[in-house]
């Protein structure tokens, strides 16, 4: 989080006491005015019922009037229907006046009609009179539409009729126009946005405000229904059936003042609490309006003393990241505390600065060692996950060298797959601390251009006070030129040593050879050192090409020198050159040293007027390996015979040939001159 955010944060957290102190005091008062509410219903509902009970105190007036009256005592139909209907016609809240006998048989009524087939005794109301021979309320009904009265939604009042002996001899009933009640109460007990309810005692409601035209009639829903015989008034909240939320105090039926009247007073909570909720929102927009005073006053004061330095020491630290190592802070005076920090880094950059012109120069010698040495560096971070090498190391591995960053995946996708299990079980090994993280290694990594080169590798693991591995770094080396060079000098002591035994082989086996064909030791030196100087020749020429090959036309020369003068045309050799491989000049060597030894002593080379033609050439067929055919021809020499038996020398011209070389050989004994025709086949290299 920001400074300025905190600062925001504080000055919001300043404001909260206020906040804390105003909800306290909202809700302190929205109680007191909760119960001031609750206690106003109950005061609004026992002023309905009062008012209702008095309504109903001067109809039971007019009725113990109207019980007085002679033509209502006797029963006199035509004068007790003149007098009902005179009284009516004077109190028009009151629908209609019945008298009724014991039987509950119409006698007379204001309008005059009679039904002698309608009864009412079994009225509740009628009842009611006749036991309690007193005044009584009944409940709703529109029983007297039956009379012909019309349709009226009524409350019945009854008193009984009284005869001169003080006898109850009928029941005289009063029909109250229940909408002329509900106009009544609303204009005189309703306050604004407030509600009226009024039921009989079996919670038929008789009067209702607002909506009347909805309610009256209706049954109280049952959840209210037990406030009709509650013992005493109360209060409760709810959502009304007209949608209003409401706070209602109630008068339970046969609770004075009103007698078998349920009474209940409504205040909208939203009328209720208007002034509170006026009260609060002002509280509260002038406790937004203080809290946001404080955070732009926070805000400017941050920006002002803490934002704008801290963008200048951040542009300085950017400045200085970006390589300019001479931007240092300048804050105004009088910054403060920021002023010190800000020279306090101001000198620690100076320090920096310097260690940054001898961390440049140690790292320029570093990079010119590590390129002298054709070495690279590498690191990886096990805590995050990744690693990467430094350019030369990217160059050793044929990647490019902005390639600075890589993962695991990578570098095991480099390695090769004979090398691969190897190396990464050395690298798990230093990572699990097994030579205390200490890390060295050789393998093979085929670069993306499909070269193979060989790589040294060393480092070192890092581990935190629990032993978990954290960073590994160390360098890269191409040894590809001294494993070549070691695996070089490797054939060379194995072909050396192949070669020594080789030729021991082949000296033993010419002593052995020559030994058996001599007939005295003097004949033996003789043929022996030939033979063994023919070899050291050949294995001269050898020398000269490091063992690898010799051309046969030096080797033919070099057998043939004796033989060769200037002017001379004695021996001619006819062929190009042909480079053999080591061991096909060894053999070489030895055939062509017996053919000159055996011309020089019994053929063309042994007398003055002898020819010898030495020829050869290669032939390359398509569907076989190249061939070098070699013709060996003696003429003008001593008449020639074939020979009694085979010596040494003819069982080594054919070892060699077709024993070591695979190759064929042909020999023709013919009078003027021997020669022989050899067939060798060549590696295709």
């Amino acid at each position: 989080m920001t400074l300025t955010r905190r600062l925001l944060l504080l000055a919001l957290i300043s404001v909260l006491p206020a906040l804390v102190i105003w909800a306290f005091t909202e809700v302190s008062l929205r109680r007191a005015r909760e119960a001031e509410i609750n206690d106003l219903v109950i005061r609004q509902a026992e002023l309905a019922a009062s008012e209702v009970d008095h309504i109903f105190e001067g109809i039971n007036g007019l009725l113990l009037a109207m019980d007085e009256a002679p033509a209502i005592r006797s029963f006199d139909a035509p004068a007790c229907n003149a007098y009902l209907h005179s009284v009516q016609q004077k109190v028009l809240h009151i629908v209609s006046f019945v008298v009724l006998d014991l039987n509950g048989k119409v006698h007379c009524n204001d309008r005059g009609f009679i039904n002698s087939d309608l009864r009412f005794k079994d009225r509740p109301y009628f009842q009611d009179t006749i036991t309690r021979k007193g005044f009584s309320i009944g409940t709703y009904t529109q029983e007297f539409t039956e009379g012909g009265l019309g349709a009226y939604s009524v409350l019945p009042l009854s008193l009984p009729i009284w005869s001169n002996d003080r006898q109850v001899v009928g029941v005289i009933v009063a029909a109250l126009d229940l909408n002329w009640l509900d106009k009544e109460l609303k204009e005189r007990v309703i306050p604004t946005g407030g509600s009226l309810t009024i039921s009989d005692r079996n919670g038929v409601i008789i009067s209702r405000e607002p909506f009347p035209e909805r309610f009256i009639g209706t049954r109280i829903p049952d959840p209210f229904l037990p406030m009709l015989t509650a013992d005493r008034p109360g209060s409760f909240k709810t959502n009304s059936q007209d949608g209003t939320n409401r706070i209602y105090g109630y008068i339970p039926v046969n609770y004075p003042p009103a007698d078998n009247i349920y009474v209940s007073a409504g205040l909208s909570t939203k009328v209720a609490f208007a002034t509170i909720n006026e009260a609060a929102k002002r509280g509260f927009m002038l406790i937004a309006a203080a809290l946001v005073l404080a955070l732009s006053l926070s805000w400017l004061a941050s920006r002002a003393f803490i934002t704008k330095p801290f963008e200048i020491m951040t542009n300085a630290v950017g400045d200085w990241r970006r390589g300019d190592y001479q931007a240092r802070i300048d804050l105004p005076k009088n910054s403060g505390e920021l002023g010190l920090l800000s020279k306090a880094f101001n000198d620690l950059m100076d320090d920096v600065a310097e260690r940054q012109e001898a961390l440049k120069a140690s790292e320029e010698r570093a990079r010119l060692a590590l390129e002298a040495g054709h070495m690279g560096t590498w690191w990886y971070d096990h805590r995050k996950g990744i690693g990467g090498w430094s350019s030369q190391a990217a160059q050793i591995l044929g990647l490019p060298p902005t390639k600075s960053t890589t993962n695991v995946q990578e570098w095991r996708s480099l390695l090769h797959p004979d090398d691969a299990h190897h190396a990464v079980e050395k690298l798990r090994a230093a990572v699990l601390n097994e030579g205390n993280g200490n890390y060295e290694d050789e393998y093979r990594v085929r670069r993306p251009d499909g070269k193979i080169r060989w790589i040294n590798s060393k480092g070192k693991v890092s581990f935190d006070a629990r032993k978990k591995p954290i960073f590994f770094v160390g360098i890269i080396q191409d040894i590809t030129e001294r494993r070549q060079i070691e695996e070089q000098q490797r054939f060379f002591l194995d072909e050396l040593n192949h070669r020594v035994k080789n030729t021991l082989a082949t000296v033993q086996s010419i002593a052995a050879q020559t030994l058996r064909s001599s007939t005295g030791s003097a004949q033996f030196k003789e043929a022996f050192e030939g033979r063994l100087l023919a070899l050291s020749m050949t294995h001269n020429l050898l020398t000269l090409k490091s063992w690898r090959e010799a051309d046969l036309h030096d080797i033919a020369a070099q057998e043939l020198a004796p033989y060769m003068r200037e002017a001379d045309e004695r021996v001619v050799i006819d062929g190009p050159r042909v480079n053999l491989p080591s061991r096909y000049a060894i053999n070489f060597g030895l055939v062509l040293h017996e053919l000159v030894t055996n011309a020089a002593k019994y053929g063309a080379l042994s007398v003055p007027t002898g020819r010898l033609h030495l020829a050869w050439e290669v032939i390359a067929p398509e569907d076989a390996p190249p061939q070098l055919r070699l013709s060996w021809k003696e003429s003008g020499g001593p008449p020639v015979q074939p020979p009694k038996r085979q010596g040494f020398g003819s069982r080594l011209i054919r070892r060699s040939i077709e024993g070591e070389l695979d190759g064929n050989i042909t020999i023709d004994f013919d009078a003027s001159g021997v020669s022989y025709d050899l067939s060798v086949p060549l590696p295709s290299a």
